[in-house]
Parts: structure tokens; C-alpha cells; sequence
């Protein structure tokens, strides 16, 4: 009979079917984001306009039924993977009902169990005082499980929405660490999609209530990227064709001027030819 030192020998006997492995990995987290590219949100004023949502995928010790051996008590419950080794998992000693593992008072007390690669049907422990102890392959079952555990909302870097005023977007920026003042503004008369770094969101409404938008797919020219010759040759085209279209728009304003001062249908005149319009009502 194999002896467990922790300050009191311990035996207890295991029959279980458990499989452990080399492969057994802890806290592999996949993050995704919300509202996805294909999705239509709405964010109240002072709301980010994107949270995480985080799934992790963790081992999990089970012990169907509460063992007593000595001064070793392991309640019944799932306790949840803390490291992995190619020889050996790690897990806590604290269930997921908010028991512990616990020994006597006077014992080394108990900071990991642990089952080993080469002895998958054995369940160890070991001490605050790095002593590792195995009980025989006897009596208590157990499995191992591999979970998984979804956190919602969590923090992203990210705009958050502070309002309108004219035609104005009002931002702040989150980084998850501080928030930053109301100051980053985007002006619709210059188009309905913005940009923060390597996001796009494409403005479908904006009011004191909330701001209704579409994160749009990441796009070709990242952040800090080289411009082509390609891109640079359509700049100047765009530029030429605005520069081209501005004697006119200059034109139509001044005879609307004129208009204005003589004719007698001034209340028609204005409400038909309005210049401020709304940029997210345009199509």
C-alpha cells in the first residue's frame, strides 16, 4: 500500500475510468466579436460599438460522489483544469459548487489534484510544500471531461457613441484599460462609413437615442500599408472629378441666392432646393 505524505498518511483506493493524456490541454479560449459583419446593431449613447464574447474549452475533473479517506475529504463535483504538462494535469481543489478539497488542520494543506500520462487511473496530489502523493488504483471514480464556458460582453477596443450635432458624430475611445473624452468626431457630409483603425462601420441612423450601424468586412488598405501607384492614380482622378464638379455646386448656390432675393415663391424656393439635408436619408 502506497503511502501519501501530507504530513499524515493518507491511503485511499480508486476504481475509475478516466482518460488523461499528453494531449489534455486547459484554457484554450476562442474570442468572437459582436454584432458580426452580417449583422444590423443598435448602441445606445455612451454603448460600445463592439463586445467580445470568449469560449473556453477546459478539462474538467468529475467525482460523481463525495470520497472520505483519512483526513482527506474530496467532495463530490466538477473541478476545473489549472495547468497542463505533457506528463501531467493540474486541477483545482475548489469545485464548481463551491466545495473544497480540504485535509486536517494540522496537515500540509492541498494546492492541486493531478492525474499523470502514465497512470491515467490514478489520482494524485500535490501540497503547498510541492510534495506529490498518488493513492492505489482502487474504489473512487472518477472522469475527465473536456467543458466548455462562454463569457458575453466582455471588453474590446472600441468607439463608443456619444452623440450628434449637425451632421457631426461624437465618439470616445475605449482601449479596456480608460476611456477617453467624447472628442473623435466624424463628419456624414464625407460619407456614411467610418473608420477606426482597421474597422469599418457603415452609419445607418444616428440620434440622442442610439446609433444604428453595420460592421462592415476588414478592408484591403490596412493600417500603416504602403498605398500603391494603382491607389494613388485614383485618388487624384476622385480629386480632379470633385474639383471639376465645385464651380457648379458654387453656381447653382448663388443663383438659389438670387432666387432668394426676388422671387415671390421664396418659401417654395427654399424648402425645394435645401442644401443641408440629412447625409444617412441620401441613397
Amino acid at each position: 500500500m502506497k503511502k501519501l505524505y501530507v504530513l499524515l498518511n493518507f491511503t485511499f483506493a480508486l476504481f475509475c475510468s478516466a482518460q488523461a493524456s499528453a494531449q489534455i490541454r486547459t484554457g484554450v479560449c476562442t474570442t468572437a466579436f459582436r454584432p458580426s459583419t452580417d449583422e444590423t446593431a443598435f448602441a445606445a449613447v455612451g454603448s460600445p460599438l463592439k463586445v467580445a464574447d470568449k469560449t473556453c474549452f477546459n478539462n474538467f475533473l468529475i467525482v460523481p460522489f463525495t470520497a472520505h479517506s483519512g483526513a482527506i475529504t474530496i467532495p463530490e463535483g466538477e473541478y476545473e483544469g489549472i495547468e497542463s504538462y505533457p506528463d501531467r494535469v493540474y486541477f483545482s481543489i475548489h469545485n464548481s459548487i463551491g466545495s473544497n478539497v480540504s485535509s486536517c488542520i494540522f496537515c500540509d494543506p492541498i494546492k492541486y489534484l493531478l492525474v499523470r500520462k502514465d497512470s491515467p487511473k490514478t489520482l494524485c496530489i500535490l501540497s503547498k510544500l510541492h510534495i506529490e502523493s498518488c493513492a492505489e488504483e482502487s474504489s473512487i471514480s472518477y472522469t475527465i471531461t473536456k467543458k466548455s464556458t462562454t463569457y458575453e460582453g466582455l471588453c474590446t477596443p472600441s468607439l463608443v457613441y456619444y452623440g450628434r450635432f449637425g451632421n457631426t458624430l461624437r465618439f470616445a475611445v475605449n482601449d479596456c484599460e480608460s476611456m477617453s473624452k467624447p472628442s473623435l468626431t466624424y463628419d456624414l457630409n464625407l460619407g456614411k462609413i467610418i473608420r477606426f483603425l482597421d474597422e469599418e462601420i457603415k452609419v445607418i441612423k444616428a440620434d440622442n437615442q442610439g446609433i444604428y450601424y453595420q460592421r462592415l468586412e476588414k478592408p484591403e488598405l490596412k493600417n500603416n500599408d504602403i498605398v500603391s501607384h494603382e491607389i494613388i492614380s485614383k485618388l487624384k482622378e476622385e480629386t480632379a472629378d470633385t474639383n471639376d464638379k465645385q464651380p457648379a455646386a458654387q453656381k447653382r448656390q448663388t443663383t438659389q441666392t438670387d432666387i432668394k432675393d426676388s422671387s415671390d415663391k421664396l418659401e417654395e424656393s427654399t424648402i425645394n432646393i435645401r442644401i443641408s439635408e440629412d447625409p444617412l436619408n441620401q441613397e
